[in-house]
């Protein structure tokens, strides 16, 4: 992630949208549907898992949670936004479900509404934002009931293998190519070749990503994450699925969008091997021992 000015909470930036935040469950909405992509794999997956009882870590504006609700789990969700809070008692009350089910919590520090472990915590676009990753994971595995599901999702690291920008460059240059153990001229010669190749493109974007913008968040590399992130914590993996695809490096989204979210909707396959490095995020199922 980009270091520059002190990062921004993820609640508190998205928070100020928390009335318009519906948008990004709408397939026409002008930008990438990559949440109505992300929502179908945690649907999928809980339709297999069947579980009787669902805790949603980080709800937002309360469409995952209505749609699990609706779907005949018996679920509850939490946020740290208070805007986001409000939005999600709103929804449910307007569809006749007790709004209580929504509270406010930290996703590293909340008490559930009830003593009993839940049979699956589900984290849509939460668990990155927050300090780290590990922790939070260890923390939400506490309220999965033993042979229970976990299931999150997470930013792909490996995208930047063929996003082909500076993230590229970066990515290459931090974890594949060993350029701190160069000599200072061959060190100079390896940055001028990758500013060469992978120069800062003048496009006029059409929005910011969350690292243009600041939001502190986390990229994870998926053939690592077991390792990193479950095993320490009792979990084991149990399946890796990829959403928000890129049939092209992700600049064309700016010049080209409509052929661009065309193409890339085509590609949505959570199982593809592609996804691997072209799509930007992957959920994770993991099962508590």
């Amino acid at each position: 992630m980009r270091i520059g000015k002190a990062t921004l909470e993820a609640f508190l930036a998205f928070g100020q949208e928390a009335e318009t935040y519906d948008r990004n469950y709408v397939m026409d909405s002008g930008r990438y549907p990559d949440h109505v992509y992300r929502l179908r794999i945690f649907e999928d997956l809980l339709k297999e898992l069947a579980p009787r009882t669902v805790l949603d870590a980080g709800c937002g504006s309360g469409t995952p949670l209505s749609t699990f609700l609706k779907l005949g789990y018996d679920a509850y969700g939490f946020d740290r936004s208070p805007e986001m809070v409000r939005v999600s008692q709103k929804r449910l009350a307007h569809e006749d479900h007790n709004p209580q089910r929504v509270f406010l919590g930290d996703l590293d520090d909340f008490e559930p509404p009830t003593k009993t472990l839940f049979d699956a915590v589900v984290g849509l676009g939460s668990v990155y934002y927050t300090n780290n990753t590990t922790i939070t994971i260890a923390n939400l595995t506490k309220h999965v009931r033993p042979g229970g599901a976990l299931l999150f999702s997470l930013r792909n690291q490996l995208f930047s293998l063929c996003s082909l920008n500076d993230y590229s460059a970066e990515y290459l240059m931090r974890e594949i190519f060993p350029i701190t153990q160069t000599s200072q001229k061959l060190r100079q010669a390896v940055l001028t070749y990758f500013s060469e190749r992978f120069p800062k493109l003048d496009t006029q974007k059409i929005f910011e990503n969350v690292d243009e913008q600041n939001i502190r968040s986390h990229l994870h590399n998926p053939l690592t994450v077991e390792r990193d992130l479950l095993s320490p914590n009792g979990l084991t993996l149990s399946g890796l699925y990829y959403y928000h695809f890129h049939a092209l490096p992700p600049v064309f989204e700016h010049t080209h969008q409509k052929e661009f979210y065309d193409l890339s909707g085509a590609m949505e396959n959570p199982t593809d091997w592609r996804g691997l490095v072209t799509a930007s995020c992957f959920v994770v199922h993991a099962t508590r021992e």
